[in-house]
């Protein structure tokens, strides 16, 4: 009978029976002691990847921010920068205007000064020019008279005679 179990594969035998037993508990002290720390292990790696990943897709959205912040940075300060130009231009422009004026101003004030003074030497020369009257007229009319008046008497006389002839045109 010991020939015949052993050649029938699917016939049971003791040592059969013990590989079963010794592989049931096997898989119980692996299952016991074995695959919870592994299991535990495992976890914690799968946690420490999960979070590295976290960290280097947060890190990547922060340099994303970073560089779309840079670049807003730039626009401004290119902005700023042509703000500056265009004023400073307008600034300049400004300047040569108020220039401009301010000579026209001065040669408007030099023609004035320049009118007044005509007009004062004008003035001047026809109070001279009467005053030359006057004595033309005083020796005209003691050549013709062939006597001297007083000074007063005279004086009366030339300012009657220019009231008369008007030498203002």
């Amino acid at each position: 009978m010991v020939l015949a179990a052993a050649s029938n594969p699917l016939a049971l035998n003791a040592t059969f029976i013990i590989e079963i037993v010794v592989f049931l508990a096997l898989l119980w002290l692996l299952r016991r002691y074995v695959f919870p720390p592994l299991d535990k292990a495992l976890r914690a790696r799968q946690a420490q990847i999960a979070q590295a990943l976290g960290e280097a897709e947060q890190a990547r959205k922060e340099a994303e921010q970073a560089r779309l912040l840079d670049r807003q940075e730039m626009a401004d300060a290119r902005l700023k920068a042509q703000e500056i130009l265009d004023r400073a231009q307008q600034l300049g422009e400004q300047l040569r205007e108020e220039l401009r004026q301010k000579g026209e101003q001065e040669q408007q004030a030099m023609l004035e000064r320049a009118r007044a003074e005509l007009a004062r030497e004008r003035e001047q020369a026809v109070l001279e020019l009467r005053r030359q009257v006057a004595d033309l007229v005083m020796l005209a009319t003691t050549k013709v008279l062939q006597e001297e008046l007083d000074p007063t008497r005279q004086r009366r006389l030339i300012e009657q005679a220019l009231k008369e002839v008007d030498l203002s045109a």
